[in-house]
């Protein structure tokens, strides 16, 4: 957690499976549901996506309605060539969860940090 900002952070490095990913979010919204609004940055330019396209997009959908993330904002980070989390993002954009893209820490971290209106 980026105390100053609010901010908390994930990481995900080398393969996380479908069942760790799930425990990380109860992990965030139970630990951080206090944040209002949540302010989530996923990083995931170290993670090796091993998930089927199924399960990517069953664990989109799991985000885009989980009650504990209802008014979160999540910045994903991702290398500026390429975006392990691409069908995740997209499945749980497409289904209402809000969420932006990055290739920039601190163009993530502005994002996160505005006020939202």
């Amino acid at each position: 957690m980026d105390e100053s900002l609010n901010i908390v952070n994930v990481t995900y490095t080398g393969t996380v499976s479908l069942h760790n990913r799930m425990q990380a979010v109860e992990r965030v919204c139970r630990n951080y549901s206090h944040l209002q609004p949540l302010r989530i940055l996923v990083d995931v330019r170290e993670l090796v996506m091993d998930l089927s396209i199924e399960e990517q997009q069953t664990f989109g959908r799991h985000l885009a309605n989980h009650p504990g993330l209802a008014n979160a904002r999540v910045a994903v980070l991702h290398k500026a060539d390429f975006n392990p989390n691409v069908v995740i993002d997209d499945s749980a954009y497409n289904d209402g969860y809000m969420l932006a893209q990055f290739s920039s820490l601190t163009d993530a971290e502005l994002w996160l940090s505005r006020e939202i209106k």
